[in-house]
């Protein structure tokens, strides 16, 4: 008997992907999943067995594709400054595009979820070790301030992820307005790519070298 296709996973994930910012863990449906992947059920307990299985799946796919991104530019040609640089515009572009999908890991992880705290016990370290050891780096090459490395991986990486999870609040709320500016505006504002840009330029001078020798 020949394997199912093994394509009819990958279309599981995607509508999964499509549903969960909007279910959580707790309301996401098997049923519904399958539903709208357009595959038999019993496709989806061939490829997964259990809810649990699948949900793993899932936020393997998304930090996936987060982690070749940003190992791509953490390992990349130039000084640790200019690595650094290039994370930090990685992380922020991965956030713009899964920012309804960022939001809801983070709300899940807030609110105590098992299956994303062990996600996070486990997947977090990765990325975070590697930003730590770039800006490590940095710190002995002194390109950035002499402060401890857990006190410029957190600046850097809010700098770069909070605007996102505030367009996804906005989006979410449905708000209309802000500061006079439409939502609309002002999130296409912020998360443009130039913006991104000027951000990581923004966090490396903050984190540049005080003169006068001051941290």
């Amino acid at each position: 008997m020949s394997r199912p296709s093994a394509h009819l996973d990958r279309k599981l994930i995607g509508a999964a992907r499509a549903l969960l910012p909007r279910t959580g863990l707790d309301g996401l449906s098997v049923r519904e999943v399958a539903r709208r992947a357009g595959v038999n059920i019993g496709m989806f307990h061939y490829h997964f067995k259990s809810k649990e299985a699948f949900v793993r799946a899932v936020l393997e796919s998304v930090y996936g594709d987060f982690l070749a991104s940003f190992h791509e530019a953490a390992e990349g040609p130039g000084a640790a400054r200019e690595r650094l640089r290039a994370v930090l515009v990685a992380y922020a572009h991965f956030a713009r595009r899964q920012r309804v999908f960022y939001a809801m890991m983070m709300r899940e992880l807030l609110a105590g979820r098992p299956e994303m705290i062990a996600f996070a016990r486990t997947r977090f370290p990765k990325h975070a070790g590697a930003l730590m050891d770039l800006i490590e780096r940095c710190r002995r090459e002194k390109t950035v301030r002499d402060l401890p490395t857990p006190v410029l991986c957190m600046f850097a990486m809010s700098a770069m992820g909070v605007p996102n999870l505030a367009a996804a609040g906005l989006e979410r709320c449905g708000q209309k307005r802000i500061g006079g500016f439409p939502v609309k505006d002002f999130i296409e504002t912020v998360l443009s790519d130039r913006m991104i840009e000027t951000r990581a330029d923004m966090v490396l001078a903050a984190l540049a070298p005080a003169r006068g020798g001051r941290k």
